[in-house]
């Protein structure tokens, strides 16, 4: 699932609806077609409050996943919040310090923002897991950023500190943000989540044994509430900067205007 979705998510969904679809069609023909009733008659009884088992634990299932991968969502748009703040503070830093308007961390800061929008943003859902022409515009942030506070540090400890600890937030969130480009979610969930899911259908068209007319309908509603959750993690499990639900990088524009 999770390769599936790194080169595509819409045909991870699309694999998914024709799963569900075609296994309804199934259920339906082999429960409401005359010619199979005789395989079928031996199961009529089952009661409606059976079907509350599989759907109960289809979910919990699919509430679990998806509460992983929002967290995870969460930490990387956080992430990207946080450094974009960062860079905005160190910024306003060195225009309200006298030493330090001529030291070149305004410059650096914008040009790495700039290279981060333009240059990493794309690189980010592939295995190259940041630019390098990003990670150099960086170094340089780095570098003068060290090369100013080398010059205040016997003048100024609490513009010091200030400086250091901006930069710092800055590191931090930059490797939080490389850190979530992917989300790992165990196989074994979706292969669970895909069969509850598929549970909850024969659950439905047992239940419904006895009305054909009522099997088909309840079969629909039940195939659509199935799909409603699984393609919405589907849309999620990619990359958190790529896709239709993806971070923006709307943050790291404003550092530019």
């Amino acid at each position: 699932m999770q390769n599936l979705a790194e080169h595509s998510e819409l045909f991870l969904i699309s694999i998914l609806i024709a799963f569900f679809t075609l296994s309804a069609i199934l259920i339906g023909w082999l429960c409401a077609s005359p010619r199979k009733r005789k395989l079928v008659e031996p199961l009529e009884g089952v009661v409606g409050p059976f079907f509350a088992l599989p759907a109960i634990l289809f979910s919990l299932m699919s509430a679990l996943m998806a509460t992983s991968i929002w967290e995870n969502y969460s930490i990387a748009a956080k992430a990207v919040r946080s450094e974009s703040q960062s860079i905005m503070n160190i910024i306003s830093l060195t225009k309200n310090i006298q030493s330090l308007q001529d030291s070149g961390i305004d410059r650096a800061s914008k040009q790495y923002a700039q290279s981060i929008v333009d240059d990493e943003w794309h690189t980010l859902s592939s295995d190259q897991i940041h630019s390098p022409i990003t990670q150099k515009k960086f170094e340089n942030l780095r570098s003068v950023t060290f090369e100013a506070t080398n010059k205040i540090k016997n003048t100024s400890d609490a513009e010091y500190h200030a400086l250091l600890n901006g930069f710092q937030n800055i590191n931090t969130a930059r490797q939080t943000r490389l850190g979530f480009v992917f989300f790992d979610v165990q196989p074994l969930r979706w292969y669970a989540v895909l069969f509850l899911g598929l549970m909850v259908q024969i659950a439905v068209a047992l239940v419904h044994l006895t009305k054909p007319k009522a099997l088909v309908v309840a079969l629909i509603i039940a195939t659509l509430t199935i799909l409603a959750p699984i393609c919405m993690i589907a849309f999620t499990i990619s990359s958190p900067y790529h896709g239709v639900m993806s971070i923006s990088n709307a943050p790291y524009l404003e550092i530019m205007k």
